[in-house]
């Protein structure tokens, strides 16, 4: 395994793309979400150095130019946005390529430990959270944090957490002490996540919220399932507790090209379909630009696919619409499109998804009803934005 020196040695193909997906949203999310005129906090909870030792930006170069440039923009805005960045090694490494930017902090700790002592006793929640989870390995994750955070009652709090599910399982097999020569096919030099050898198994569980971990990995040792089969037992399970605690989550396997394991499962969650929504199509953006640079020979990264996608070869987005549609009579359009994402990720942009529903619409399969139906002009309303305060939008099947 790789220490966490050699993780800031060189920026992998993995960290670009996770970085690149963040880029894309930070910059319409802060000008959305600085429309509440609520304070906006980013914490980028492991920090790192700032700056690989190659000289490729970290995401606290990317959140602090973010912020550099609202400002720059809206100096009127300076004092409603600021970054935080938590770093327990590397203080003197972050802190220099930080120098100049406005509004941000760098704290020296631990991610837990500044949770349990900050945010978890933060009285003053009229204020807008982002954290951004980007670890160097599978520690101090404990899963009861971040349903004490979502019970704080923040006005919009969002996750982009990367979760390293490979190392998870590998660990897993350590403690219950099973042969760890099932990884050996997976196992690669660039994997650099870090083993505590103060780890346990109640950690573990703490990490993942349950034991039902450990089932599966026993499912897995004994040859019942595959590595893959127990990486995605394991992450539907996860992401269940996720959905437990937030309305919207969203999560995306990251994959190396020798091989179909997950690296990473980047995994969104949010309160507000705004923020799914807007997630989701920036994820799409940022994933259709890394897939034509590869094309062009200008990038080589690693395959890239969604949650159950495996489904896309039976399953037409058709057929769910029109599904979803009669298991409620009728739906919000909004509420409609953050139902497929749940499903089908950063497949399709949201302008897919609303051509999708022209077309239903055009071929009377569906009716769109919008509430009032006709303009301010007096004309028939054909408008498809949700987020236009003048209508609601419906969605119902034609006849039904």
């Amino acid at each position: 395994m790789g220490a966490t020196k050699d993780f800031f040695r060189e920026k992998k193909g993995w960290s670009f793309l996770k970085d690149t997906i963040f880029s894309h949203y930070l910059k319409p999310y802060i000008t959305k979400i600085l429309n509440t005129y609520r304070p906006l906090h980013i914490y980028d909870c492991f920090a790192g150095k700032g700056i690989f030792d190659d000289g490729n930006k970290g995401s606290p170069i990317i959140i602090a130019e973010h912020i550099n440039e609202i400002i720059q923009k809206n100096p009127g805005r300076k004092h409603i946005i600021f970054g935080h960045f938590v770093e327990n090694k590397y203080i003197e490494e972050l802190s220099q390529p930080l120098e100049g930017y406005s509004n941000c902090e760098v704290i020296k700790g631990s991610y837990d430990k500044y949770i349990e002592k900050h945010l978890l006793n933060e009285e003053n929640t009229d204020q807008n959270i982002f954290l951004y989870i980007d670890p160097y390995g599978i520690k101090c994750l404990d899963f009861d944090h971040f349903r004490k955070i979502s019970g704080k009652g923040y006005p919009s709090l969002e996750i982009l957490m990367n979760f390293n599910s490979f190392g998870f399982l590998r660990e897993g097999f350590r403690l219950l002490k099973y042969d760890l020569s099932h990884f050996d096919e997976f196992d690669r030099d660039d994997e650099t996540y870090e083993i505590d050898d103060k780890n346990s198994i109640y950690r573990m569980n703490s990490i993942a919220g349950g034991d039902y971990w450990q089932s599966i990995l026993q499912k897995k040792n004994e040859g019942e399932i595959s590595m893959f089969e127990a990486e995605e037992f394991f992450m539907d399970e996860y992401s269940k507790g996720i959905r437990s605690i937030f309305k919207h989550t969203v999560n995306i396997p990251i994959r190396i090209k020798t091989t179909r394991l997950p690296k990473y499962r980047l995994i969104f969650a949010t309160n507000h379909p705004d923020g799914m929504i807007l997630m989701a199509d920036n994820m799409n953006k940022a994933w259709i630009q890394i897939v034509e640079n590869q094309r062009k020979g200008q990038e080589v990264l690693f395959d890239i696919d969604v949650p159950d996608m495996k489904l896309m070869g039976d399953i037409s987005i058709e057929e769910d619409i029109l599904l979803h549609i009669r298991d409620n009579d009728q739906i919000l359009l909004k509420d409609l499109i953050v139902l497929l994402i749940e499903k089908y990720g950063i497949h399709f942009s949201e302008k897919e998804y609303k051509n999708r529903f022209r077309d239903l619409e055009a071929n009377e399969i569906i009716s769109i009803i919008r509430d009032p139906e006709l303009t301010p002009t007096g004309r028939k309303a054909k408008t498809f934005d949700y987020n236009d305060k003048r209508y609601k939008i419906y969605v119902r099947v034609r006849n039904g």
